[in-house]
């Protein structure tokens, strides 16, 4: 699978690409919601997960531009308060959310349920 990070925090870039790598995937990494949307244009993407807090395009506005082009991509949302930001905004498609800070197991366990969604699709 390939996926995309979107955080402007390289340490959580660091984790996640380590981890997301090791289980066998493609990683690319954005600092802002303008790389993604970048990124997004040239290269074909399973999976985004992206923050909510970063300079230039926030998470939330990343989202709705993501979901208006890319409808079937699932999206992770990273936030501290991932349910204020639910309540903010559209929650059209965002598969799943992370509360900062994250164990990577948590990650690997949505990971594991968009796999078997995807199975049972």
């Amino acid at each position: 699978m390939t996926i995309l990070v979107v955080d402007d925090e390289p340490m959580v870039q660091f984790l996640l690409s380590s981890l997301l790598q090791d289980e066998g995937h493609t990683v690319l990494i954005a600092s802002n919601g303008c790389e993604a949307l970048q990124i997004l244009e040239r290269e074909p993407v399973d999976l985004l997960i992206t923050d909510t807090h970063m300079p230039r395009l926030s998470g939330a506005d990343l989202v709705r531009i993501v979901h208006q082009h890319h409808p079937t991509l699932p999206i992770v949302v990273m936030d501290s308060y991932p349910d204020a930001f639910l309540e903010d905004t559209t929650a059209d498609g965002v598969f799943a959310t992370l509360v900062k800070p994250f164990d990577l197991s948590e990650v690997r366990q949505v990971l594991q349920t968009l796999n078997e969604a995807r199975c049972a699709a």
